[in-house]
């Protein structure tokens, strides 16, 4: 009840009528944009500390290494749910393999952030990230979709995760940036980048996204240890905004509090047997059953049993909001711009 209550204000906040949605969702392509929780194996091209390139990750995915955990990572559930095959790393392909793929590019980098300055060594900020995707749209995409019309409903149909703001409030990996404004402030900082590159994404063709709310606090929960609980609070409220200045786009939000109370609530629903220590403690042994836990290193990256139950609530359920990635995907396309 309370979901549908918001999504009909959301809906009615820029007065656009809310047509039947299509029967049958047909997204082209998923473009990602994010950290080490959706990185496929950026990271692995460049000098940074940040790469699993050791075991055990990767020991589900047949030892690909690349992926900060054992598995499949959100982008990669989410993209199968959406029958397209997983997106590749942008820094995996080859000119000639960019010119040729036109079901999604993951431009993720593990230790990035929103900010220029946060970050391990080498790393894709999402100014780069972005600077990764216009070079696809202007350079690649046109070889493979030659007619203009198409391409413009194939960027307009296509689905834009951007997962991406952990590491800004990380001290090591933001250079303690964060403790240099107050919450709250730092909060619009990190906004006004992230609507700046949407804006950017959003004048390049793309209209439909999912943004991470990130912080793993309780809504309205203010505390020292809680700091980025100002972004995820602001954040629906600047997407809203947006929705009103840019013509047919829609955003839905991933806000991870969602989807993790309900396991912590109960973890035996889930088939966890342990929510609280890492399958893989640094220098330690690997846990015996990888399904039965929710974390998997002490990095903060979870399992993938724990991002394939994630990915599914985004997908179907109301880990997302206003629209499940679904609803989304299903949504029609009011205009181009």
């Amino acid at each position: 009840m309370e979901n549908s209550i918001k999504l009909m204000l959301f809906l009615s906040f820029c007065f656009v009528s809310n047509q039947a949605l299509l029967a049958n969702a047909s997204v082209p392509a998923l473009y990602v944009f994010g950290d080490s929780h959706l990185d496929p194996g950026n990271n692995m091209h460049l000098n940074t500390p940040a790469k699993p390139n050791r075991w055990p990750y990767a020991i589900d995915f047949h030892n690909i290494r690349g992926r900060f955990t054992n598995g499949r990572n959100m982008a990669d559930f989410i993209a199968s749910y959406l029958d397209l095959p997983f997106p590749p790393a942008y820094l995996n392909l080859s000119d000639s393999e960019r010119s040729q793929t036109t079901t999604g590019i993951s431009y993720a980098s593990a230790s990035c952030g929103i900010l220029n300055t946060t970050g391990a060594g080498e790393c894709l900020t999402l100014a780069k990230q972005v600077g990764c995707f216009t070079s696809t749209v202007k350079n690649d995409l046109p070889l493979a979709i030659k007619d203009q019309e198409k391409l413009q409903d194939h960027l307009a149909n296509s689905l834009y995760l951007v997962f991406i703001g952990n590491n800004d409030y990380h001290d090591a990996m933001s250079h303690n940036v964060s403790n240099k404004f107050s919450p709250d402030k730092y909060a619009d900082i990190l906004l006004d980048e992230v609507t700046k590159h949407i804006k950017t994404l959003y004048d390049l063709g793309a209209r439909k996204f999912v943004v991470s709310g990130i912080s793993s606090c309780q809504p309205h929960n203010y505390t020292k240890d809680c700091k980025s609980r100002y972004f995820a609070d602001k954040l629906p409220q600047r997407l809203q905004e947006l929705r009103c200045t840019l013509s047919g786009s829609l955003f839905t939000v991933y806000d991870v509090v969602n989807v993790y109370k309900k396991i912590t609530d109960n973890p035996q629903k889930y088939g966890f047997t342990n929510i609280q220590d890492p399958c893989y403690p640094e220098g330690g042994s690997l846990c015996k059953d990888r399904k039965k836990y929710l974390r998997f290193d002490q990095y903060s990256h979870q399992t993938e049993a724990a991002y394939e139950i994630a990915s599914k609530d985004c997908f179907y359920g109301q880990a997302c909001s206003p629209y499940s990635i679904l609803e989304l995907a299903k949504a029609p396309i009011i205009s181009h711009h």
